[in-house]
């Protein structure tokens, strides 16, 4: 708990990153990282291998970007900078162990972005003590999208999209938990039709549903973290132990099941 708070205090973002509490989420996220590398092995490896497969036809003078780059993890970013002519990796918040490490590739680029575009338009009536309308429809952009994109790369996982949102909303408006669902899908949902609407292929990570197991690896309950949302047939599946026992409590460890799609909006 010492080293997270030494690293939330010495690692960049901006003041909406830390308001909504992403830069706090990252920073958890690799602290999981470091107490689960055995169990989280197979899914990153499982990923970079379908962005490679993703990439593998394009020309080597395209550029590309990654949505939710994240801690680099499930990224090949060594390959990725030899083959092509520029990357971009977008999210909310890069730590510092991040900057270091693409430092140096000449041709890879860092942009903070809120992807979901919500963070704004909620803190803005948090300060003005107004509520969130669920209506507020943000108008997404990729950024750094151009002529010369040949992939955009969405490795957030859908429902981690909403994570932050969704909690910054429970604690500061008067939202009840159907309410707070419908921000939830609807941040998704959004994000989906933005992959859809790219003029180039979009290679898609995300998570379907979460399977909860006791000690003895027996299934215990389930969940889809998709909602009412239907997705096309994936290129890809696979199921990632994203929280073994000890993580959320002694006895149940929590399974995420990983849809993978190379051309998701062309399916």
């Amino acid at each position: 708990m010492i080293i997270e708070i030494f690293k939330y205090l010495t690692n960049p973002a901006t003041a909406s990153a830390k308001k909504m509490g992403q830069l706090q989420e990252t920073i958890a996220m690799e602290a999981r990282y470091q107490r689960a590398k055995k169990q989280w092995q197979s899914h990153l490896e499982n990923s970079k291998e379908i962005i490679k497969a993703a990439s593998l036809n394009l020309d080597n003078n395209s550029e590309i970007i990654i949505l939710g780059s994240g801690l680099l993890l499930d990224i090949p970013i060594d390959f990725l900078s030899k083959k092509f002519n520029h990357i971009y990796l977008i999210d909310v918040v890069h730590l510092k162990k991040t900057r270091n490490r693409v430092k140096k590739y000449q041709n890879v680029s860092l942009i903070e972005h809120d992807i979901t575009g919500v963070s704004d338009t909620m803190l803005l009536a948090h300060e003005n003590n107004e509520p969130y309308s669920l209506n507020h429809s943000p108008s997404l952009k990729i950024p750094a999208l151009s002529p010369d994109t040949g992939l955009v790369i969405s490795a957030n996982m859908l429902s981690q999209l909403h994570l932050a949102p969704v909690y910054f909303a429970e604690k500061n408006f008067n939202l009840d938990e159907g309410q707070l669902n419908i921000l939830a899908s609807n941040i998704m949902k959004s994000h989906i039709a933005l992959l859809n609407n790219s003029p180039c292929p979009v290679c898609l990570l995300t998570d379907h549903n979460r399977i909860y197991k006791n000690k003895t690896g027996h299934v215990i309950s389930g969940e889809n973290v998709l909602f009412d949302i239907n997705l096309p047939t994936p290129d890809q599946t696979w199921y990632w132990e994203i929280a073994p026992h000890g993580e959320l409590d002694k006895k149940t460890s929590m399974t995420s099941f990983v849809c993978a799609y190379k051309n998701f909006n062309r399916q």
